[in-house]
């Protein structure tokens, strides 16, 4: 049977599809594609795909690519360059995640910019409403700052209501609020939808995946080792079963959207941290979507088209 054949699908069938994938970060979310050293390649799906990943998540930053001004139209070249990244990923049979990210403004001035997130997915769920259900739609990520959880329990079912317009079936995402943290899963206020899964993200201990990162600030000092003590496995236990039974109360499926230690810290401590989040990640039925491909907490090299493959196990939970 095909994907997407079988109408009595559930959310969690759909979850489960997902998997294992991978964030192809650090491209469409940068002000402009290559502004942050990544280039999409078309190879670079099939690449992945014969790694054994399932999925792809692509991050976009739609809110650099459209008028200033009502109706908000995208830019064409910029829509035609995400179908055809979509395109080829599902051509690879990936199950693609197509965001909008670093919507900065919005971050700020939830009351103004809500609207313009609203206008961009009447748009985004419009142009691609006949395409396989191997899409799936993640309508914010890591909403924070002034987009509190009351503001975002207030908007995101606004802009669901207007993607079902057009894709009555298709698989949303509605990211935890303060920046997707395990610890405010029970701050997002769910509705009443049967093709919906929730995201968080997991970045535990922050100074250990975050150390030396130059977006930081201030920089988090280097050094800080991460060594799969049984203390430091309970932890990512105990944060992963509070994620889990919101699951259970509400009986809605889990995706964990992003985890990854950025490359200052050293090898052997990311893929144990790697490989015990993955491994912890799964056993709770969650999906996961590893951060990222190709840049500072990438899986691969673009220049020596090599993967670092202690690293790339810890992923596959090996």
């Amino acid at each position: 049977m095909l994907f997407g054949e079988n109408k009595k699908l559930t959310a969690f069938d759909y979850n489960k599809m997902i998997g294992i994938g991978i964030n192809m970060g650090n491209a469409l979310e940068a002000p402009f594609e290559g502004a942050w050293g990544v280039v999409i390649k078309d190879e670079y799906f099939k690449i992945i795909k014969e790694k054994g990943f399932d999925s792809v998540r692509i991050p976009i930053r739609w809110s650099a690519h459209i008028l200033d001004k009502p109706p908000y139209t995208i830019e064409k070249d910029f829509l035609e360059r995400v179908k055809h990244v979509v395109d080829k990923a599902l051509e690879n049979d990936l199950v693609v995640i197509i965001n909008c990210h670093h919507f900065e403004e919005l971050y700020e001035n939830p009351e103004k910019y809500g609207e313009v997130l609203l206008e961009i997915w009447k748009q985004v769920s419009d142009f691609f409403k006949n395409y396989s259900d191997k899409l799936y739609f993640e309508i914010y990520n890591e909403p924070a700052n002034n987009l509190t959880p009351e503001k975002w329990n207030d908007l995101y079912p606004k802009v669901l209501k207007e993607i079902r317009k057009t894709n009555p079936t298709r698989i949303v995402i509605v990211d935890v609020p303060h920046w997707g943290n395990y610890n405010y899963i029970n701050q997002l206020k769910l509705v009443n939808d049967p093709y919906l899964i929730v995201s968080f993200h997991y970045y535990e201990p922050f100074n250990f995946t975050h150390q030396g990162a130059e977006w930081i600030n201030p920089r988090l000092p280097v050094g800080v080792k991460w060594s799969a003590k049984s203390y430091e496995i309970e932890q990512i236990k105990s944060h992963f079963e509070y994620v889990n039974s919101f699951s259970k109360k509400y009986n809605v499926p889990i995706f964990l959207g992003e985890f990854g230690a950025y490359s200052k810290a050293d090898m052997d401590s990311r893929i144990k941290w790697t490989k015990a989040v993955s491994q912890i990640a799964r056993e709770f039925g969650f999906s996961i979507c590893y951060w990222e491909f190709c840049s500072g907490f990438g899986l691969y090299n673009k220049i020596t088209n090599t993967w670092n493959e202690g690293l790339l196990n810890a992923v596959f939970g090996k």
